[in-house]
């Protein structure tokens, strides 16, 4: 058996797939027939072997992360409608992650969720319920639930210049700004996905202005 020509095809299959667990399996493969054709040499090439067993156990601890990140997420009711409604974008276990640092909370009607000209520290999105956005008492526009608050704040650091009120009991789910930042700082990917979920947000609020 030519082992070349064997892993080489593992190897060209890797290429052709797009799924990325099948990628790394075939990429095994096509790596560990290498490993064993370079140890049938009357004299063993340890510098292949060992770069492809480091090669090997790369691919390996990722395939087990990939499979990990695959199981089924188990979310309650209320988590499954805001994942649903709101954070579609992400994947359930990025929505997992970002949850474990979530704060739920129920408010009563015609309570100042934010106030214009104080710094906030919270971002939050609105699992149930209305808010009134008002500036100098002014009635601007009312939020429904899935919309973010504190979104700008977020996303720039500045201060809000518009008060936020409940219109009717809400439930909302907040992060610390310090917090959440320090998480998608550490991954790209759902720093990414969070920030197109940001986008979309805007935009559905400019749409209904």
């Amino acid at each position: 058996m030519n082992f070349i020509h064997v892993a080489n095809v593992f190897y060209l299959l890797s290429y052709l797939v797009k799924d990325i667990l099948w990628l790394r399996v075939l990429a095994v493969l096509g790596g560990s027939i290498l490993v064993v054709y370079y140890a049938t040499f009357p004299t063993p090439l340890w510098a292949p072997i060992g770069w492809d067993a480091v090669f090997l156990t790369t691919n390996l601890v990722q395939i087990g992360i990939l499979i990990r990140e695959r199981r089924p997420v188990r979310l309650e009711p209320a988590e499954m409608r805001l994942y649903e409604h709101t954070f579609r974008s992400l994947t359930p276990h990025e929505f997992v992650k970002v949850l474990r640092l979530a704060r739920w909370e129920s408010i009563d009607a015609g309570k100042l969720l934010v106030r214009g000209g104080e710094e906030l520290d919270r971002i939050m999105v609105l699992a149930s319920g209305r808010v009134r956005i008002e500036q100098n008492g002014a009635p601007i526009r009312e939020l429904m639930a899935g919309c973010f608050v504190g979104d700008m704040s977020f996303l720039t650091g500045a201060t809000p210049n518009v008060d936020v009120v409940t219109v009717e009991p809400v439930r909302t789910v907040s992060w610390s700004q310090r917090e959440l930042h320090a998480l998608l700082l550490r991954n790209a990917e759902l720093r990414a996905a969070f920030q197109t979920i940001l986008s979309e947000d805007l935009i559905a609020k400019l749409r209904s202005a």
